[in-house]
């Protein structure tokens, strides 16, 4: 991931927003990295990561840690448009 990818952030964003705006890391990347793939795209765990770091630190969301292993992905920005229109 050289630079954003756009289309993981808008998966992640609508994602989390269809969940309620909660989400465990690991069934959030599950469901994004099925939706890149449906797309043609991949991404990795440490891109994955990356990606959360970059919108936990824009403000869209925010990574709470649960248990051992687990993180708690939680959206922000309820108002994001992540529709595209």
């Amino acid at each position: 991931m050289k630079k954003m990818n756009n289309e993981a952030v808008l998966f992640v964003l609508s994602e989390l927003k269809r969940n309620n705006g909660t989400l465990n890391d690991k069934d959030l990347y599950e469901n994004v990295n099925k939706a890149l793939k449906y797309v043609g795209q991949e991404i990795s765990p440490k891109e994955f990561n990356k990606l959360l770091l970059i919108l936990e630190t824009r403000g869209y969301i925010r990574v709470e840690g649960s248990r051992k292993n687990m993180r708690i992905i939680k959206l922000l920005k309820k108002e994001a448009n992540t529709s595209g229109s």
